[in-house]
């Protein structure tokens, strides 16, 4: 495990903002190493150079104790998987989720019930941690819908995503999950608040934590309203939070394939005219691995906290092919070394250019 001292300066910063090796907290964007052309050279990682999908698996097996990975073709939108590695393993994802938030959304706003340009003022009471720039601004402050999720994905505002989820309805987002194609909705009921998500991880006894996850659904909501909610944030004090922390039970969970279907489905979504804005939402973030003269367009959102790193694409190829690449990393005891999975990630893409 890291040195205390050293997991203690992961949370102070740049602003409260974790910042490590290149990610912002439950935001990653990963770091690489190699060609991204050709991805067949890879420094530091077990088993290199891995130049197979076998090559690959060995490598990436060995990157955490809990793994998951899938690289699928979108085709009438599902996923038909190219590679899959414990590709039905749920694991935690981190701030991954926000794209069963994204596709409700859109999903409201092709049903009339929301807009993209419908206004929402900033509350108090809604503002999170950092990752994002969204907790500094004054309350009242008016953003379009369209805002906030363009920040919920390209910077992972985790304020944004709040509003969001007030907005849209929490139970409304947890009742859509299985059309989204998640298999085991109660993982994610209640779905957690990013700013409730925080507060277990900061400010709530292992005691208090245990008798939320002991409570049934009804009595999980009543303490969420009345004791979680209520506690006070500081955007810049990560308190005694420096190594993984219930990463099994205080989180959001899917595997590999869930993750692909959902974003799948949002790419159907985005074809249809009023749903556009999809297209551009999700690329406002690239991930940095997948290399534009292969891969033209690539959508990203990932996640990461202490013990957990999800990296996710959505991707067009030169051909016009579109693929899903989602890799999920956990870890309960140790940080996930996020250099190593970043620079697996320009093996993938490399062997994924490759496929026919």
């Amino acid at each position: 495990m890291h040195l205390a001292a050293a997991a203690h300066r992961r949370f102070s910063l740049t602003a409260g903002l974790l910042l490590f090796a290149g990610v912002s907290l439950m935001g990653a964007a990963p770091v690489v190493a190699g060609d991204p052309q050709t991805g067949h050279v890879i420094t530091g990682v077990p088993g290199t150079p891995a130049t197979a999908w076998a090559g690959f698996d060995l490598a990436y097996s060995q990157a955490a104790p809990r793994t998951n990975f899938l690289a699928a073709e979108v085709i009438d939108g599902g996923c038909q998987p190219v590679h899959a590695l414990h590709a039905g393993q749920r694991l935690a994802l981190a701030s991954t989720f926000k794209l069963y938030v994204l596709a409700e959304l859109a999903r409201q706003i092709a049903s009339g019930d929301a807009a993209w340009d419908e206004t929402l003022p900033i509350q108090e009471d809604l503002k999170s941690m950092p990752s994002g720039g969204m907790p500094y601004a004054p309350a009242g402050t008016r953003y379009t819908l369209r805002a906030f999720a363009e920040r919920m994905i390209a910077d992972s505002d985790n304020t944004a995503t709040d509003h969001l989820i007030a907005r849209l309805g929490r139970e409304r987002i947890e009742a859509a999950l299985p059309a989204l194609g998640h298999g085991a909705p109660e993982l994610n009921t209640p779905l957690l608040m990013t700013r409730e998500f925080f507060a277990f991880k900061i400010a709530v006894s292992p005691e208090r934590t245990d008798t939320y996850l002991d409570a049934s659904d009804t009595e999980q909501r009543r303490i969420l309203a009345e004791e979680i909610d209520p506690i006070q944030l500081d955007p810049s004090g990560w308190g005694s939070w420096v190594a993984p922390k219930r990463i099994d039970a205080v989180e959001w969970f899917a595997s590999a394939e869930e993750i692909c279907q959902v974003v799948a489905t949002l790419a159907t979504l985005a074809q249809q005219p009023e749903l556009a804005p999809l297209t551009e939402i999700l690329a406002l973030n690239r991930g940095g691995v997948f290399a534009a003269g292969t891969w033209p367009y690539a959508g990203f959102k990932g996640g990461y906290e202490a013990g957990v790193y999800n990296m996710t694409w959505l991707l067009r190829r030169a051909d016009g092919r579109q693929f899903v690449v989602t890799a999920g990393l956990n870890d309960p005891v140790n940080y996930v070394d996020l250099t190593t999975a970043g620079a697996l990630m320009v093996t993938a893409s490399s062997l994924l250019a490759a496929a026919p």
